[in-house]
């Protein structure tokens, strides 16, 4: 019993000691307006740095599908003229060497989702004399251009102004290509020389 008055002595002066540890304590400072209006310009300032670079990224990422199909294109192209002697004209000489498939619509018909369910084209075989034709996603033409006797350009030309252009060209008698990826948004592709 008396174990039980001293524990109860003892808890009683720790409830007192921490009542009056909490009533002399002095309110602690919370962050200044001028402190919180910095933090918010802090982020803003970086935000405004980011999301441009994310957003380019996306992008960049779409150019990506027009610069595999343009370098398979150009490889193809390429086959084709060591075994033919002659230049690619068209979908169906390029189909030869490499799958030539793309979207009957473009993207700023009816948007990229009609491309992911619709069938493919398959241009060797449905339509193998053009020298034009949608990409998979729709979102880029794909044109087959001579530039000179010796020289052939391959273009994926964005049906939008947010994406990027791909070119490829070829150059018959030096054997060279090149695939370029353009920096500038928009449909102007301009030709490349190898």
């Amino acid at each position: 019993m008396q174990r039980d008055q001293t524990e109860e002595r003892m808890a009683l002066k720790v409830k007192q000691r921490l009542i009056q540890y909490l009533l002399s304590r002095k309110e602690e400072d919370g962050f200044t307006l001028v402190e919180l209006i910095v933090v918010v310009m802090i982020i803003g300032i970086l935000s405004s740095i980011a999301i441009p670079s994310f957003m380019s990224a996306g992008d960049k990422a779409k150019q990506q599908e027009a610069s595999t199909l343009i370098s398979s294109y150009i490889k193809a192209a390429q086959s084709f003229y060591i075994e033919n002697s002659s230049r690619v004209q068209n979908a169906g000489d390029l189909s030869q060497y490499v799958a030539v498939v793309g979207c009957q619509w473009d993207a700023s018909d009816k948007g990229t989702e009609i491309c992911k369910t619709d069938p493919p084209v398959i241009m060797g075989r449905d339509n193998p004399g053009t020298n034009q034709w949608n990409s998979p996603s729709g979102l880029y033409n794909i044109r087959i251009e001579a530039i000179s006797s010796s020289s052939q350009n391959i273009k994926a030309i964005p049906y939008f102004d947010n994406l990027y252009g791909v070119n490829g060209c070829i150059n018959y008698e030096k054997g060279s290509t090149k695939v370029i990826l353009l920096n500038d948004k928009g449909s102007n592709v301009p030709n490349a020389d190898c």
